[in-house]
């Protein structure tokens, strides 16, 4: 069992099971059955341990009252305990290296690193170390609400609201002074986190590390920052993210006029950055390779041309065994599921 399985399988023995089989009242019941929901979060035991060492402070609280009432244990009961059982791993936190460009997290796995465990809670939190701002999370959904935020440059620069307050009159403050608005414009070049999603019914994809380039004021007093992607070092999800993402840079550089580009490519390095990418293989069946290839007998099954060259390693027509459900996707690795195609065809059924 691994450490974080063993340490949610003690608190749920020491506190849950035992709470949720008391006569407890069922209004107590539920909050225990919530904080289940939080336990089967957890990826780490230090982050499960700072989640319930933030219960220790407070032993009037009247779910501690009502459970120490009948004998139960409490998680402000189980800290010491836990710290002494699972001690060489209670450091062990999620870390913002930990996160992939082009991966999906969970609303949980960003209030886990931000240590914020209300799900209602705003877009944006504060990193602390020693009380000093060491970088702030933010949550951008890129439609919808009075004030979206978008992509000026996708994947680069992004247009985000700072952090709001509607007052009763119905007007918003765009106070400068809120916690997070004063991390950022007062810390200079402060790691802004970013996770961004389309609708409020996605995922949210990390979209690395950016930092304040301006603030900007709008003439009905909106304000927004305006983020540049800083990222060097971290890591992509897939080839395929930079792929997509280099597709959509391709489209906004030619709209751009000629001589724009060719003013940016007189300053451009000549050399490109290097970025570390991991991605998801499948290990597909070399049957279903080699029957697909016999089947077409040296011809391509799209444009039903003869295959283009002939392969050096192996001799026989060089052709490539496409899905046509991709395996990402949920399709089957069979013969039924694939053709044979030439290069041409191959890349037209990706790109086309």
């Amino acid at each position: 069992m691994s450490p974080i399985h063993a340490a949610r399988e003690y608190v749920l023995e020491a506190v849950q099971r035992p709470a949720l089989a008391s006569s407890l009242p069922e209004s107590t019941k539920a909050k225990v059955r919530h904080s289940n929901i939080w336990l089967n979060q957890f990826k780490r035991v230090g982050d499960l341990f700072a989640y319930l060492k933030r219960f220790s402070a407070d032993k009037q609280d009247e779910t501690y009252l009502e459970m120490h009432a009948l004998g139960l244990q409490t998680f402000e009961d189980i800290v010491e305990p836990f710290e002494k059982r699972f001690g060489d791993w209670v450091g062990d936190r999620m870390r913002a290296s930990d996160f992939v460009i082009g991966e999906t997290y969970s609303a949980h796995d960003i209030l886990i690193f931000s240590a914020n465990y209300d799900t209602r809670a705003g877009g944006m939190f504060v990193i602390e170390s020693a009380g000093q701002p060491t970088a702030v999370v933010i949550k951008a959904t890129l439609s919808g609400g009075r004030y979206a935020n978008e992509w000026l440059e996708r994947g680069r620069r992004l247009k985000y609201f700072l952090k709001s307050k509607t007052l009763k009159d119905g007007s918003v403050q765009f106070g400068e002074h809120f916690k997070p608005n004063a991390a950022i414009l007062n810390v200079p070049s402060l790691p802004v986190l970013a996770f961004v999603r389309q609708t409020s019914n996605d995922g949210f994809v990390y979209a690395g590390a950016f930092a304040n380039q301006q603030m900007h004021e709008e003439a009905d007093g909106a304000k927004w920052f305006e983020l540049v992607l800083t990222t060097s070092d971290e890591v992509i999800a897939d080839a395929g993210y930079l792929q997509q993402e280099l597709q959509g840079l391709v489209a906004q550089a030619s709209t751009r006029s000629r001589q724009q580009r060719l003013e940016r490519l007189a300053k451009a390095p000549k050399k490109p950055k290097t970025i570390r990418t991991i991605s998801t293989a499948y290990v597909r069946n070399p049957d279903v390779v080699a029957e697909v290839l016999f089947r077409s007998e040296g011809c391509c099954e799209g444009c039903k041309k003869p295959a283009p060259f002939v392969s050096k390693a192996t001799g026989d027509p060089y052709l490539e065994v496409h899905h046509i459900t991709p395996l990402a996707q949920g399709g089957d690795d069979t013969v039924d599921n694939a053709w044979a195609l030439c290069p041409n065809c191959h890349r037209e059924k990706h790109f086309g």
